[in-house]
């Protein structure tokens, strides 16, 4: 069975051009979601809470995964 997929804040889905992980709304949106519905929001900060709670869940043991170079649209 293969692991599962961790995405955190504003990481474009795997095998999808313009799909990205919103955390703010636990949903897979566009990327005119991130203007539209969180315009004022901190979307670093988001991104970097999600990444501390995926080093949590790595150093307890998860199946989960999240490749070192997720594309995410906060890093380009």
């Amino acid at each position: 069975m293969a692991a599962k997929r961790f995405y955190a804040h504003c990481d474009l889905i795997e095998g999808t051009a313009d799909v990205y992980y919103c955390s703010f709304c636990n949903k897979l949106v566009k990327e005119k979601h991130f203007q539209e519905e969180h315009l004022n929001k901190n979307h670093d900060r988001k991104l970097s809470a999600t990444l501390e709670e995926w080093k949590r869940k790595e150093a307890q043991g998860t199946a989960r995964v999240r490749p070192d170079s997720a594309p995410n649209r906060l890093k380009r």
